[in-house]
């Protein structure tokens, strides 16, 4: 790795295997192909390092919002569960009714924006080391893929790649204005990694 910390551009490359490929064979459709992106041996030691220290600095500033419940350390689904339950047995107990929408992202690893998570961490306060780190990780990214002796290789400008260290975390961050939005005390998001509830409490189903 050089002085001015540029990770190598093989620890950046991802070498893709379809769902066929890795025993899941129920595909329906193009949409439904998820690929597991592998990283070299390198990579994947630099992805937990990072992760490790991005994350230890969002649990210690608490930067990160209470109502995701995905990808963090000693909570669950339960937890979630026990959230939205808490939420609308209250309005119960008030004579309210509440409502949910449920939301689920579609291909959330590849939607997540670069440009979005480095604009949290700066936001964060984050160290300029691991600021820097995180941007170069996301530049100049590669993801290939060979099948009946052809090799496809193309550029990659968004997304984590599915089955990385590093995927949870960053999508948490990118995740986490969503869960800060300033709503009203008798609304709610409760999230699990992509998947989100949004609860709204009143008298009246109007």
């Amino acid at each position: 790795m050089s002085n001015k910390r540029d990770i190598p551009g093989e620890m950046k490359e991802g070498q893709n295997y379809t769902n066929h490929e890795t025993g899941y064979t129920n595909v329906r459709g193009s949409h439904q192909i998820s690929p597991i992106s592998l990283l070299n041996v390198g990579g994947k030691i630099l992805e937990r390092a990072l992760i490790n220290r991005l994350n230890h600095y969002m649990y210690l500033t608490e930067f990160l919002n209470k109502n995701q419940y995905g990808f963090i350390p000693q909570t669950s689904t339960i937890d979630a569960i026990m959230a939205f339950k808490n939420f609308v047995q209250e309005g119960f107990s008030k004579g309210e009714i509440t409502a949910i929408v449920s939301l689920d992202v579609e291909g959330a690893f590849n939607t997540a924006w670069a440009p979005s998570v480095l604009k949290h961490l700066q936001e964060s306060g984050c160290l300029r080391n691991l600021y820097n780190l995180t941007k170069n990780y996301f530049s100049k990214r590669r993801a290939t893929m060979a099948k009946n002796n052809m090799k496809l290789e193309r550029a990659v400008s968004k997304g984590c790649p599915q089955g990385s260290c590093l995927g949870p975390g960053m999508w948490n961050i990118f995740y986490n204005s969503l869960l800060k939005l300033k709503i009203t005390s008798s609304t709610k998001i409760i999230a699990f990694a992509d998947d989100l509830l949004l609860l709204t409490r009143g008298e009246t189903a109007k």
